[in-house]
């Protein structure tokens, strides 16, 4: 089991303890608490050096966990359930991310850029949406990426909020693509699941990364989550993979710059055993 923490190089973001001018005191502070990676948000690559974040990480001796991709949406309200050129727009962009996923010797996230659906439309719109992501999974595999889905709470998006609903689109409507994967954020899955080693079984293998959140979307322990307890059930499943700080900066910035090498080293114990 490896950790990352989640650095911007764009702008700036409530789930990133360093502004995006502080970027190389993000890459600091990663190295110093210990991290195995980084998180790395990137909306367009306009003004982004993907070779050089590389150059960046591997003198830090560390990885990329996954591109963070959901901020275009927020930023430029480009999505996959659009049509036309947005759309257009949109595939583009994700074949963009996992270009620079094969630089980066990362994953890609498919978050909210998938767009945030419509209720009492979930099933039309899962249909579109597979449609719309043949190129890109056809992309991604040739390139062999991962793209992972994140479940994303019900509050947020009316599309794929539990482990299960990710899962049985995986399945059902994109034919159990190779390339695709699970994104499971704890703090969704705390509202949406209903028991956490359940869906940690029901995603099996197609679990790839897992965001770290307390229930209120503060740091570790400072709601009411146990987080010793689910990273022992992903020990006993198998689970290999990243689990990344995306919490807010929640009670204050200062705590969880001073506060998250603590957490990984007693994470990584507990994932030891």
């Amino acid at each position: 089991m490896r950790f990352s923490g989640t650095i911007t190089l764009q702008y700036d973001t409530p789930f990133a303890p360093y502004r995006a001018r502080e970027y190389g005191q993000a890459l600091k502070w990663l190295t110093d608490s210990g991290f195995d990676g980084a998180e790395v948000c990137i909306s367009s690559y306009e003004d982004v050096d993907v070779r050089k974040v590389r150059k960046d990480l591997d003198e830090r001796g560390l990885g990329c966990s996954t591109i963070s991709t959901g901020q275009s949406r927020l930023l430029e309200g480009i999505s996959l359930l659009h049509t036309g050129g947005e759309l257009k727009k949109a595939q583009e962009r994700m074949k963009q991310h996992i270009d620079a996923a094969v630089i980066l010797g990362s994953k890609v996230t498919l978050g909210l850029l998938r767009g945030l659906g419509e209720p009492g439309k979930e099933e039309e719109q899962k249909q579109t949406l597979a449609r719309n992501l043949e190129p890109v999974i056809t992309y991604a595999q040739d390139r062999r990426v991962t793209i992972i889905l994140e479940a994303i709470n019900r509050y947020e998006t009316s599309l794929f909020n539990s482990a299960d609903d990710a899962m049985s689109f995986v399945e059902r409507e994109l034919a159990n693509a190779g390339c695709m994967g699970i994104l499971w954020d704890i703090f969704h899955a705390n509202i949406e699941d209903a028991r956490f080693d359940e869906a940690i079984e029901r995603m099996g293998r197609r679990l790839c990364h897992v965001h770290v959140a307390d229930s209120n979307r503060m740091f570790p322990g400072y709601g009411h989550i146990d987080f010793e307890r689910i990273v022992e059930k992903l020990g006993n499943a198998g689970f290999q993979e990243y689990m990344s700080f995306e919490c807010m900066n929640l009670p204050t910035v200062e705590s969880v710059r001073r506060e998250a090498g603590l957490f990984v080293r007693k994470m990584r114990g507990v994932a030891q055993g």
